[in-house]
């Protein structure tokens, strides 16, 4: 969003680095694909966390994109703003002008919907979002399932109200993923004041008497450094931001210290307060034929191919996960603390396979108190991080849990699943106890793949960025990306991510 915003005006001379290759490949273009590039590959860092100490001490994997667009070019395309409440929490602790009716401009102006503009919803934009139909018959025995348990079927989650399940919104057009590669970075990429060079790893942000004036890369084997007339703006994502910040001398003193790294401005919250969203699958078999587990038999995926390719239509022309929802766990909060993304697939892990059928409820806390770190692994610029989620580290994390598990229980038990049903095989109709659920999410929840807040927005001493994004105690230097949200926002992060690119860049272009 910040390159495409920044460089409308021809007087601005723009230079966009990324570490990763170009987005132009198949894999990227087209939805279906998205787990060849998810699961690993060279457009994939393949994060890991340290062993989790409330995890079993399991390493979780955290894919992040190395490659135009980030890792909207990676992930599942669900769209999800974030419930209105986040942005009202966010200027209420210390980020003024960042309310709800502060940010809902920007996701107005970023986004050209499907169904067109509203109130709340924008029809100008270079994000193309595709409101999900067409339902299989085990996604709407889901919706109407959880209708009969009394939640409610929200007409638009990113509108006027968040609860409720739904299908969901995805940056997707004409069979095409639509990130910030093909929507803000393709329609800029002829622009003469814009350079874009891939393969190209920034190891330092150069800082001279307390201002950023350019940054050195690695490209090709060389070391390069480039200077800027205006400001450096950082969006390497919440493991990776914090990182390069860190090596440029930005961070908790002693940490870096311990690296050799002189403190250029000592900020004890660079690399902490990283949240994430994780989950659990509650897994049910079904009848042979019914679910969507045929569609992976390889003779299936050549013929979606090959519609994709002459049409872009058909099963490889849409995302995976199509419905899913907002809901709370009791009636003692005040806007949906858990959501669903629902698979019609049987799942091993996170492949489908092709022999067996059934259905999968993903399900997890979104506003999880367990709070982990990003910190250095050395002054390697080319080393990954060291990271540890944290997670469940609080009881109430794990009480969150079990409701979350309960409460899926009953949506499945409804009559809607009658033409489909089959047994509970994870965690099995044995786990009834709160210690056989526990045991349960110890071993199982995984990452949801949403982290954020190692460089959080505010004033307090934590604080990384103030306001404007801009890093406190250093001139011409700004954060834009996940790791500057206080508190994690109540769904997928790409959405809220691309508001912020989408605020950061009114901000510079307006002098603030």
């Amino acid at each position: 969003m910040l390159t495409l915003r920044l460089s409308e005006n021809p007087a601005h001379r723009v230079l966009l680095l990324e570490a990763g290759l170009t987005d132009r490949h198949w894999t990227i273009q087209m939805p279906a694909a998205a787990r060849h590039n998810f699961t690993g590959g060279p457009r994939n860092w393949c994060f890991e966390t340290e062993p989790e100490p409330h995890m079993e001490n399991r390493r979780i994997f955290q894919p992040r994109g190395k490659v135009l667009g980030g890792s909207s070019s990676l992930n599942g395309m669900v769209f999800v703003r974030g419930n209105p409440k986040d942005f009202d929490n966010w200027a209420e602790n210390g980020a003024p002008g960042w309310r709800y009716r502060d940010v809902l401009p920007y996701f107005k102006k970023m986004e050209t919907f499907s169904r067109g503009a509203d109130e709340y919803r924008g029809d100008a934009g270079p994000i193309r979002i595709e409101r999900l139909g067409d339902n299989h018959p085990i996604e709407q025995a889901f919706l109407d399932a959880a209708e009969q348990a009394g939640h409610a079927r929200t007409p638009d989650y990113n509108g006027a109200d968040q609860e409720g399940v739904s299908e969901f919104d995805a940056n997707i057009d004409g069979g095409y993923r639509w990130g910030t590669a093909a929507g803000c970075i393709a329609p800029a990429r002829r622009r003469k004041n814009l350079t874009i060079l891939t393969q190209a790893h920034v190891t330092r942000i150069v800082i001279e008497k307390g201002r950023a004036v350019g940054v050195d890369y690695l490209r090709g084997g060389k070391l390069h450094s480039v200077r800027a007339d205006g400001e450096v703006i950082l969006s390497a994502g919440a493991v990776q931001s914090p990182q390069l910040l860190m090596l440029s001398g930005i961070g908790p003193a002693e940490h870096l210290a311990e690296h050799g790294i002189a403190t250029v401005a000592n900020l004890p919250g660079v690399g902490e307060n990283l949240q994430d969203h994780l989950e659990v699958h509650i897994k049910h078999r079904c009848p042979a034929g019914l679910s969507k587990n045929k569609l992976v038999r390889p003779h299936r995926v050549l013929m979606a191919g090959i519609e994709w390719i002459l049409f872009k239509t058909g099963p490889a022309a849409t995302t995976h996960s199509r419905v899913g929802g907002f809901l709370k766990t009791d009636d003692s909060v005040d806007y949906p603390n858990l959501q669903y993304h629902f698979w019609p697939y049987f799942l091993d892990g996170w492949s489908p396979p092709p022999d067996k059928d059934g259905y999968c409820f993903d399900v997890g806390p979104l506003r999880s108190e367990s709070r982990g770190w990003v910190k250095l692994a050395s002054a390697d610029p080319l080393a990954a991080p060291r990271m540890r989620l944290n997670g469940l580290s609080t009881d109430r994390d794990l009480e969150e849990f079990r409701q979350c598990i309960r409460i899926t229980r009953d949506i499945a038990a409804q009559k809607a699943f009658n033409f489909c049903r089959g047994p509970e095989v994870s965690p099995g109709p044995d786990a009834v106890s709160d210690a056989d659920l526990d045991d349960y999410v110890r071993r199982n929840a995984n990452s949801a793949y949403h982290p954020s807040g190692t460089c959080k927005m505010g004033a307090d001493p934590m604080a990384v960025v103030d306001p404007r994004l801009k890093v406190h105690g250093v001139d011409g230097l700004r954060v834009a990306d996940a790791s500057i949200m206080p508190v994690i926002t109540a769904g997928n992060l790409n959405a809220p991510t691309m508001m912020i690119g989408e605020r950061a860049s009114d901000m510079i272009l307006a002098g603030r």
